[in-house]
């Protein structure tokens, strides 16, 4: 993955992978708590959009091999890219509404690494490059998904950490408010 997690890093992913951010955690204020909470779900909101662009080019990069290999009537590029992106976007969910809306900056941010990352693969000219530049974009593309999908998952099982941790506190308090 071209942005792994950096020790001693400061941005959003450095932190919440940082040895340490989910220590002694029932020391820490309630604020302190809800704030990396809110820094996580900022991060599983732009690792999700970037995992979706990409499975948005993958598969286009796919439909483009399977159009070559079955020939046939093609339909339009919008047609295309409408298709690859619903079926993309279908993947499973935790069932929660999104809680924090991306900044512009940040989706500009995630387009670009997408774009960087196949810059050498001419995507707006699929029908230029050869079967085997296909499948090398494919692979990058599908390596760069699964990075990303793991640093999702360990995004998220730090939010679940902090979310249980207030979970917990709120079953105290309101045992206490009971008693």
């Amino acid at each position: 993955m071209a942005d792994a997690p950096m020790a001693g890093g400061n941005r959003r992913i450095d932190r919440i992978l940082a040895q340490g951010f989910l220590n002694e955690l029932d020391q820490l204020d309630m604020d302190e708590i809800r704030e990396r909470r809110d820094l996580c779900r900022s991060e599983r909101d732009y690792l999700s959009f970037l995992r979706r662009l990409l499975q948005g080019r993958r598969d286009l990069l796919r439909d483009e091999l399977d159009h070559r290999a079955e020939g046939g009537e093609r339909g339009s590029v919008v047609e295309r890219v409408t298709a690859a992106m619903s079926e993309s976007s279908r993947g499973p969910s935790r069932g929660e509404a999104v809680v924090i809306a991306l900044p512009d900056d940040e989706i500009a941010l995630a387009r670009r690494r997408v774009e960087r990352l196949l810059s050498d693969a001419h995507i707006s000219n699929l029908s230029a490059l050869s079967e085997e530049e296909l499948e090398q974009a494919i692979a990058r593309v599908e390596e760069e998904e699964r990075g990303i999908s793991d640093a999702r998952g360990n995004v998220l099982e730090a939010h679940d950490a902090l979310q249980g941790e207030l979970k917990r506190r709120y079953r105290t308090q309101l045992k206490r408010l009971r008693t």
